[in-house]
């Protein structure tokens, strides 16, 4: 038991020691060299660039603009010759609809006893197929 603790410690004494970098791990950065500032000669008589104009501004976003509502009609026109087109005739219920919007039909009274003794007869089917309670 002796000989292999000697063994396991012997081992890591001979281990290859880390590299010469991190022997300091916390250790300053050393300082990187200063760059030259770099000299910038303006011919006499350029002023540089101004950049654009407010009327080229102004040019250039009527442009964008009329561009995108091209765009738009090319689109919406497309899109109304591709339509599809219904071809039956509308259905009587459809035009009373339409025409009667707002109006409430009355019922006569042999309907409505029709749909209570309906939603009676559902009520008690429902009743009927409860889970019992334990």
């Amino acid at each position: 038991m002796r000989s292999a603790l000697v063994a396991v410690l012997a081992a890591a004494l001979l281990a290859p020691v880390s590299a010469g970098a991190q022997s300091a791990p916390f250790a300053p950065l050393p300082q990187a060299p200063q760059p030259q500032p770099e000299t910038v000669v303006v011919a006499p008589g350029s002023s540089g660039d101004e950049g654009i104009s407010s009327f080229q501004q102004a040019l250039l976003i009527a442009a964008g603009v009329l561009f995108v509502v091209g765009i738009g009609v090319l689109i919406a026109r497309d899109a109304r010759r591709n339509a599809p087109v219904d071809p039956r005739p509308p259905r009587p219920y459809e035009t009373e609809a339409l025409e009667g919007a707002g109006e409430r039909k009355k019922r006569d009274a042999r309907t409505t006893q029709k749909q209570k003794a309906a939603a009676k007869r559902a009520r008690d089917a429902r009743r009927r197929n409860r889970p019992v309670r334990k």
